[in-house]
């Protein structure tokens, strides 16, 4: 059974077996978790996740297990814990993920690894085994279903971070192999998640990270007391792979190449997750890089611009909404983000917010700068190139083409990117993502950040305390 083999894996691995590579890699996600999720918090989602998660338990657990919920004063029970701060941690399209594996795995992993960590006051260094180990775990799976699965209509981070959060909570709880499998069984059949609701405008995809975490976490709980779960969930012939990956009933698993995968386990390149600068969806980045590029070229003179044409390649060129309704639209507007880059020159969440405040998703706006946003939408075109399409998920290429008016000599530019801000070939640095957390949340003592340094060395009962100082 394939489960049966990273189940092995998730017990054996210890601490000692990463790399200072994979090391650094976490601690700087863990930063970035934190910066994203303490902003996150106090969007309209989180507000209403929380909410909800009082109406319905009321406190009332009897339970020495309690863990936080960032960036509030509240502590909780683990499951809610790992909940709120899973929706958090994605509602502002600013968390980690994976080109490859195409799912979104510090949102769910450091949600499930805190809650858990926190309430059994755990080292640092057993937070990190769970932490490498979700991220290996989360990485090999994704590869494996992708892009089949995306292409289904699934999303990946509810999906197989299911699985994640499994493997994190069984990791930490220190389940053997049989108690680990059955929990990957039961983290199986209640992944989940669709992408409709990603392109339908709601609040739905966060959804999708919180409820990983939170069934994840039930899983194993569940498997530690007994409760049992199908060990041939993924592979099995009304299983993962048949009903939610391949398009041919008839598939051979030969075709999943599982023991060249098996033979990789513990070996995945953490280092190749991805940090995101703006709060639109990963597949829309490298065309806000391009056009910051050619905004850089024509300043402020983007009145000037008669017409605007994308090329990239079809799963982006697919985020083609040019009248979105609401924020959680607006996160997927290729053409929005493009014409916002031109006329702002600056893509984050107070410039967003501002632009909606002045009537940016309105009818109407006496704003100059929302209007000409909303004139450069009206003339834009995107196009799904066959060569880009081809480049694709190895690269994410994007090529802006602007064409001017006479007062600029009907000039045309134009700029490709073929690998976003924040991939580990164009990455970020340690001190940009300080900076992110600072422009996202700038009445917090960064000083407090420094305790992630020294991770090792402190409980994470206290690694929280200071967090939340």
């Amino acid at each position: 059974m394939f489960l049966q083999n990273i189940s092995k894996f998730i017990s054996n691995y210890r601490y000692e077996q990463a790399t200072v590579e994979s090391v650094s890699t976490v601690k700087a996600a863990f930063l970035d978790f934190l910066g994203v999720t303490y902003r996150g918090m106090g969007e309209e989602a989180s507000k209403i996740a929380l909410n909800t998660v009082e109406e319905i338990f009321s406190g009332n657990f009897n339970s020495n297990l309690r863990a936080s919920i960032f960036g509030t004063n509240i502590k909780t029970d683990i499951l809610s814990a790992a909940f709120v701060n899973g929706v958090a941690a994605h509602v502002l399209e600013l968390d980690d993920g994976h080109r490859g594996a195409q799912l979104h795995l510090g949102a769910v992993i450091f949600p499930t690894a805190l809650a858990i960590s926190e309430a059994y006051d755990l080292s640092g260094k057993e937070f990190l085994e769970g932490v490498i180990v979700g991220y290996e775990v989360g990485i090999l799976l994704g590869k494996i279903v992708n892009p089949e699965h995306r292409n289904k209509g699934f999303h990946t981070t509810g999906t197989i971070g299911t699985f994640v959060a499994g493997a994190v909570a069984s990791k930490l709880l220190k389940l053997d192999d049989e108690q680990i499998l059955n929990a990957l069984g039961l983290c199986g059949t209640q992944a989940s998640g669709l992408l409709e609701s990603d392109h339908g405008g709601s609040m739905g995809k966060v959804l999708h990270v919180g409820k990983a975490a939170y069934n994840g976490i039930l899983s194993a709980f569940l498997a530690r007391n007994g409760f049992t779960g199908s060990g041939t969930i993924f592979e099995g012939d009304e299983g993962f792979l048949k009903t939610m990956v391949v398009e041919n009933t008839d598939y051979n698993m030969d075709d999943f190449s599982f023991e060249t995968v098996l033979k990789n386990i513990g070996k995945v390149r953490v280092r190749d997750i991805y940090f995101k600068k703006y709060p639109f969806c990963r597949h829309i980045h490298s065309s806000i890089d391009t056009a910051l590029k050619l905004k850089a070229s024509i300043g402020d003179e983007y009145d000037h611009i008669k017409n605007v044409a994308i090329k990239t390649y079809s799963v982006a060129a697919e985020h083609n909404n040019f009248q979105p309704k609401n924020l959680e639209e607006l996160k997927q507007s290729l053409p929005y983000a493009v014409a916002i880059s031109l006329v702002v020159g600056e893509v984050s969440v107070d410039s967003i917010n501002q632009l909606i405040e002045y009537g940016l998703l309105d009818n109407y706006s006496t704003v100059d700068k929302v209007n000409s946003i909303k004139n450069l939408v009206n003339g834009m075109i995107i196009i799904s190139d066959d060569k880009l399409n081809e480049l694709y998920p190895a690269k994410r290429p994007s090529n802006v083409i602007i064409k001017l008016d006479e007062n600029f000599r009907n000039g045309i530019f134009q700029n490709i990117t073929f690998i976003p801000k924040g991939d580990f070939e164009n990455p970020f640095k340690l001190r940009e993502l300080i900076d992110k957390f600072k422009d996202l949340n700038p009445n917090y003592d960064v000083k407090n950040l420094t305790v992630i340094d020294s991770l090792e060395d402190y409980s994470m009962n206290y690694v929280v305390r200071k967090l939340n100082e």
